[in-house]
């Protein structure tokens, strides 16, 4: 299948999703195994070593193996691995991934270990669990949850004289802040909002609030070509023109979270996986966060973090038993001590929240419980996400119009689809 090719993983089925024996929890605990786990992340190696020591106090005899590789090789290492059949037992997995890999038979359906009741869904965010099925089947066990955040700079706010953003600003607020500070700060090196072009933490959510989307609700239609799409992206370019925010080419040599966090922009939307980065900021002081500003509606996209279990494992009651245990509230509360994620356990995030108590990360809890999205994936998501790199930094500089840019990435968008319907 075209997906597969596009991905390098050699095709193992006909495609129909899921793989494997169903998963069921061992017998007793003194099971004797040894797991690999795969992560991307190894600011959160520490809180995962916590976990599997946890762990270890109810199962002593499963070794559990941490492998790291950085973000931008991890997939890259997991095709390999899936095409020769050693995956890891346990691995982290991502929404724009989740549904090719369940789809060629690499990942275990979770089904039994939900009807048993030792992984129930109700515990985490139900637009969680929507990015982690796949024709009726949970193939992750969500680990945690990102949502979008105003981050902004009290200090640069107080010296222009404008009031801080509250939950009820509006993309008006927003702008006419954000140019009033470019305006009185401009002398300084400092704009009123850090820009950039990324999908996740800009983009997405503004056509979200437009009321738009990236993506139909049967995954088959591009949404980038549509007036709410094209209203979202004008908002951007205008500000770049404007002198509101940087040029696409400053963000690109010094990303907008470094101009945020070194003072040389006063606002940046961002998530809270970038909770640490601002936390130890020489600003930190003057750092807080509130909510995203609202257009036609208020909304950000919500992704995050499963653990999935390999269909290829060779101990796949001892994978059970670590993933039930990923997925448990004890497990939680280790991340969110650690400051390095937000769990995605209902009830768990309290300890995240008082994990930087100078931020008022409730916002990113109330910002999935009020107005979260499902995060835009498809079988092949990453081939238009290369597109979305083309495109986004073309539009948003200028260097396209909003109508040129958005028409030409949304058809570059179907062909990507209409591929997958293959």
């Amino acid at each position: 299948m075209a997906a597969a090719a596009g991905f390098g993983l050699s095709a193992c089925s006909d495609g129909g999703g899921g793989g494997g024996e169903d998963l069921a929890m061992p017998e007793d605990t003194e099971i004797s195994a040894s797991l690999n786990y795969g992560i991307w992340d190894d600011v959160q190696a520490p809180a995962m070593e916590e976990i599997i020591s946890a762990f270890n106090e109810e199962y002593p005899n499963i070794e559990v193996n941490i492998t790291i590789a950085p973000f931008d090789q991890y997939f890259t290492r997991l095709q390999t691995q899936a095409g020769s059949g050693e995956l890891p037992d346990v691995f982290w997995m991502n929404g724009p991934n989740v549904q090719l890999y369940a789809s060629e038979d690499m990942l275990m359906p979770l089904s039994s270990l939900i009807e048993s009741g030792d992984i129930d869904p109700a515990n985490y965010p139900d637009a969680m669990n929507a990015l982690y099925v796949m024709d009726g089947e949970q193939y992750a066990v969500p680990k945690d949850f990102d949502t979008i955040g105003l981050w902004f700079n009290t200090r640069l706010f107080d010296e222009a004289g404008v009031e801080h953003p509250t939950a009820e600003w509006t993309w008006e607020d927003f702008r006419s802040a954000a140019k009033t500070i470019s305006d009185e700060l401009g002398d300084q090196g400092v704009y009123g909002f850090a820009g950039g072009v990324t999908n996740q933490a800009l983009v997405y959510p503004a056509i979200m609030q437009a009321g738009g989307e990236i993506i139909s609700e049967d995954g088959t239609t591009s949404g980038y070509d549509s007036p709410e799409a094209q209203k979202a992206f004008q908002m951007f370019a205008d500000m770049v023109e404007d002198g509101s925010s940087p040029s696409v080419q400053t963000t690109t040599d010094t990303d907008y979270y470094d101009l945020f966090s070194s003072e040389k922009a006063a606002m940046a939307w961002d998530g809270n996986w970038r909770v640490a980065t601002y936390a130890e900021s020489p600003a930190m002081e003057n750092i807080q966060v509130t909510h995203l500003p609202r257009d036609e509606r208020q909304a950000t996209p919500i992704h995050g973090i499963g653990n999935a279990v390999s269909a290829n494992t060779d101990h796949p009651e001892a994978a059970a038993a670590f993933l039930a245990f990923l997925g448990g509230e004890r497990a939680a509360i280790i991340q969110a001590e650690a400051g390095t994620a937000n769990p995605a356990y209902a009830g768990s995030q309290d300890a995240f929240v008082e994990s930087v108590p100078e931020f008022d990360l409730q916002v990113f809890i109330d910002a999935a419980d009020e107005y979260a999205v499902e995060y835009p994936v498809s079988l092949n998501t990453a081939a238009w996400l290369n597109e979305e790199s083309e495109y986004f930094p073309a539009i948003i500089s200028g260097d396209m119009t909003v109508e040129e840019g958005t028409r030409e990435l949304a058809a570059a968008m179907n062909e990507h689809l209409e591929a997958e319907q293959g």
